[in-house]
């Protein structure tokens, strides 16, 4: 049974962690370590105090509606006073949504529910049933963890000892037979055992890796997203002898990616960071396979970060994204022949609509690609059967959208 903080210190920190990402639009983990480290909270509370506030957010829409009808307003401070009034309790708050909600449209129904916004659900509603979005949102909203076998400096059966030395319960899904469904711990952090420090295992999701899966580059790669280096050491794990380019934005992410790929054992002197826009970097060379793995909101991580719902309030920041990814699509199909690109979104505008967009201006054609539990884009689109989607309750993943293309603009260089 776990010690519960006083309900004053709980008030004061979910407070705090509300207002900060309200105001600074940051991720959940980013808020909590800021306010713990400020505030100096007492270390024998953080586990319950990132257990209650971690499901402070990602509930935050449902609170903040529950709040504002029983009279305590929309902001932080009076939707941690209403949640506080029924003993901290997501379960209450559940039960008490679903009476209050009955007779509400669908659409806002499931947003208070699952604690959407309205307008993503309204537009998943657009390419699917009721039941099916609903299945969507609730699979996101539950906490898990992956972890993939480093083969590149272990092997499974080292890694499987390993961990259970750790006392790290895992269950092995046998595709990709490298990733790994952790049962326990869930919470706990686990990057100073010594599996993951020493870069046996990683911290992926088993959706990330299927971004790799679905084309297994070979000869040379560009990266165009690069940082901080999973999916790159994943593709080195996957043929070592690769040949690579990779580029992100970000000074900071690359030194990091550049720690990563040294950490796991990558062999670095095949691989050329870049610190570069990949929306108008241009090569004198063109290669064979590339990554697009482009900035986006995270509406697929909602596990990771629940953060990621409140920080997408406005379907103008998922516009933004849009027009990022597609620049840097367009300008990657000039310089590879055949590339994948994936957003962790379950939103179509981070996914089909900038596919409809490259195909509507016939710079590539998607490909059918075969993977266990792949599900089909979006329907609605002319396409729908030739991009993909790892559904979080069909995966137990993120939400991830996929698509392979062959460049029809490579040779106009």
């Amino acid at each position: 049974m776990e010690t519960i903080p006083p309900p004053n210190q709980l008030e004061f920190f979910l407070t705090m962690v509300l207002n900060y990402i309200v105001k600074a639009h940051v991720s959940y983990d980013k808020a909590f370590k800021t306010i713990i480290k400020r505030y100096n909270l007492p270390k024998w509370s953080l586990r319950i105090f990132y257990k209650i506030g971690y499901y402070t957010v990602n509930y935050y829409y449902t609170l903040r509606w529950l709040a504002a009808k029983n009279g305590y307003g929309v902001k932080p401070a009076g939707i941690v006073a209403y949640f506080s009034r029924i003993g901290f309790s997501i379960r209450r708050a559940q039960a008490i949504i679903r009476e209050e909600t009955k007779q509400l449209s669908t659409s806002m129904r499931l947003s208070l529910i699952y604690s959407y916004p309205e307008f993503i659900v309204k537009d998943l509603l657009k390419h699917m049933p009721p039941r099916e979005v609903e299945k969507i949102l609730m699979k996101l909203n539950e906490k898990k963890r992956w972890l993939r076998i480093n083969l590149l400096k272990t092997s499974i059966e080292k890694a499987h000892n390993c961990l259970e030395q750790e006392n790290i319960l895992f269950k092995p899904i046998g595709y990709p037979e490298y990733m790994l469904f952790v049962e326990h711990p869930k919470w706990e952090p686990i990057g100073r055992t010594k599996c993951v420090s020493e870069g046996l295992v990683v911290p992926q999701d088993i959706a990330s890796a299927y971004v790799v899966e679905a084309i297994r580059p070979e000869k040379n790669l560009l990266d165009a997203c690069s940082a901080p280096g999973l999916k790159l050491s994943l593709a080195y794990m996957l043929n070592n002898k690769l040949s690579s380019i990779a580029v992100d934005i970000s000074s900071k992410r690359i030194v990091v990616e550049q720690k990563l790929l040294d950490r796991l054992g990558v062999p670095t002197q095949h691989v050329l960071l870049v610190n570069s826009d990949s929306s108008n970097i241009s090569f004198n060379k063109v290669f064979n396979y590339a990554i697009v793995d482009a900035p986006c909101s995270g509406l697929g991580a909602v596990y990771s970060d629940p953060a990621v719902k409140i920080n997408t309030s406005k379907k103008s920041k998922l516009e933004h994204y849009h027009e990022v990814q597609y620049k840097i699509l367009k300008n990657t199909l000039k310089y590879a022949e055949k590339v994948v690109y994936s957003t962790c979104s379950i939103h179509p505008m981070e996914g089909e609509e900038v596919i409809k967009k490259i195909i509507e201006e016939n710079l590539a054609e998607p490909v059918k690609i075969n993977l266990p539990k792949l599900a089909a884009g979006y329907r609605g689109y002319s396409f729908s059967k030739k991009v993909y989607r790892t559904q979080p309750h069909i995966i137990n993943g993120q939400g991830f959208f996929i698509a392979v293309l062959e460049s029809k603009v490579v040779d106009k260089q």
